[in-house]
């Protein structure tokens, strides 16, 4: 399971009052804490060794209690800036009691006092829009190690629905199966001979599609790097286009 699905299966029931779903949650969110932190710090990060993941786990567990679905931001990205702002407000307090500068300037956009109302509100809405514009400028730079540009993909995408569900499909086969994926990020190249054997699509249809496949793939891959661009592949429905015949 990934752990949108866990946070699917416990978010609910840790919110109200499921201890056992709450520690499940937390042990299958610690890759992504470690991460989250390990962005913010600059830094390796070890469990056991550095205070900043303690500071990222309590964070997640306090994200798990303040999250409000209306804010229409998914959880995951949601606990990101709850870990952020939590480190923001440990690296402050480290510094006043070293009596030196902050060494972590990527948190320093953060609010001293978040605990406000008015100022936590703020601290979401903006930090929120950065995250999204620089995950959006992120996934083209993965892109580009492609050879794909945003362009291309919009160009490439299929109009019809039943065009898109296809190539969809072969997204997700690639991003589930281990053995393809590394081929994927090994080569830069989908093995499209093998695709077409086990979609049962024409070699030719792969290769039209295989820039869309590849942004899907990759997308779905690291939906826990890409969060708001995975969200609105989820919202939206990126697999269902017009209706139609496969003429893309």
């Amino acid at each position: 399971m990934t752990l949108e699905q866990y946070t699917a299966q416990y978010l609910d029931q840790a919110r109200k009052g499921d201890t056992l779903a709450r520690e499940q949650l937390l042990t299958e969110a610690k890759p992504f804490i470690q991460s989250a932190c390990i962005k913010v710090c600059g830094r390796s990060l070890e469990w056991g060794r550095d205070d900043e993941l303690s500071v990222g786990l309590m964070a997640f567990n306090e994200a798990i209690d303040r999250f409000e679905e209306k804010r229409n931001i998914p959880f995951l990205g949601f606990a990101r800036l709850v870990i952020k702002s939590r480190l923001a407000d440990y690296f402050r307090r480290e510094a006043r009691h070293r009596h030196q500068p902050l060494e972590y300037q990527a948190a320093d956009d953060v609010p001293v006092q978040l605990e406000t109302t008015q100022a936590w509100e703020k601290y979401l809405f903006e930090a929120e829009a950065r995250e999204r514009q620089e995950e959006v400028i992120d996934f083209q730079k993965e892109l580009s190690l492609y050879g794909i540009s945003f362009s291309e993909l919009v160009e490439a995408s299929p109009k019809h629905r039943d065009s898109r569900e296809s190539l969809m499909a072969v997204a997700k086969q690639v991003a589930e199966q281990p053995d393809l994926m590394d081929h994927l990020i090994r080569t830069r190249r989908l093995p499209v001979k093998e695709l077409a054997l086990s979609s049962g699509l024409h070699r030719k249809t792969i290769e039209k599609g295989r820039r869309y496949i590849i942004a899907m793939a990759l997308l779905l891959h690291q939906r826990e790097r890409f969060i708001y661009l995975y969200s609105y592949l989820k919202l939206t429905g990126w697999s269902k286009g017009e209706e139609g015949s496969s003429g893309d």
